[in-house]
């Protein structure tokens, strides 16, 4: 009996702390269960959390402001800034061409011709789909107003590809570059898709505006007032010349 005894409260207390074990653990598994939970809702609000926006998927990005790409005649490089080098050629789908009149850099009171354009699915040292923008001047401008009178003959030259590469030149000043315009017609699934997304953003009439630039557009303006504006431009320069002297 008193072996009986003995085994039943054993027993006993052997439920007791296995009631008190399966208690102690019932807070650690719903803590984790919490912290799950938590580490569950900091993901989706992490992949909520938008400062600069989204890219589009499938279609054309345009910023607010414009992705600059410089044409450098000093080095014969596109470039992004002043020393972020890409690369020697690029080629590229143009959305639109402008004329502006103006002071840009060191070049003053001279004509640019401003390309909005996206890299073309081949080129791979800018943004893909995005909206970029550059300025060209002087011998650039007839180079490639050369090329769109060619392929002209023949349809939209915006059908197809540019690519913009340099040519070294010999001046007053030692040697520089402008940019050269070669052309193909688009070949692969990728770049005619690239031309479906381009109709289709274009459609939506996008504000593609430069404020980073102070230059005078001319678009529309005659010869006369073109002239007028170029002579007003040079009495300004000739003023400040005399004054600075």
């Amino acid at each position: 009996m008193q072996r009986e005894k003995y085994l039943n409260i054993n027993y006993l207390i052997s439920i007791k702390q296995l009631k008190k074990s399966k208690m102690a653990q019932k807070p650690i598994e719903k803590e984790t269960e919490i912290q799950v939970q938590e580490n569950d809702n900091a993901s989706i609000a992490i992949a909520e959390f938008k400062v600069f926006g989204s890219r589009p998927k499938n279609a054309i990005f345009l910023l607010q402001t414009p992705y600059g790409v410089r044409n450098d005649c000093k080095s014969g490089y596109w470039k992004v800034g002043e020393d972020d080098f890409r690369g020697k050629e690029i080629e590229i789908s143009i959305l639109k061409v402008n004329q502006f009149f103006g002071s840009l850099g060191k070049t003053k009171n001279t004509f640019w011709q401003q390309i909005w354009f996206i890299a073309a699915p081949t080129c791979k040292i800018i943004p893909n789909d995005t909206v970029c923008v550059t300025y060209l001047k002087k011998r650039s401008i007839t180079q490639l107003s050369e090329k769109i009178t060619e392929l002209s003959q023949e349809g939209e030259p915006a059908l197809g590809i540019f690519k913009g590469f340099f040519s070294k030149h010999n001046g007053e000043n030692g040697d520089y570059y402008s940019v050269v315009w070669g052309w193909r017609k688009r070949e692969s699934p990728e770049e005619i898709q690239q031309l479906n997304m381009i109709a289709d953003f274009m459609a939506g009439q996008p504000t593609l505006l430069d404020l980073s630039v102070d230059l005078l557009p001319i678009d529309g303006l005659s010869t006369e007032e073109i002239q007028a504006l170029m002579a007003s431009a040079k009495s300004e320069e000739s003023q400040l010349t005399t004054i600075a002297k």
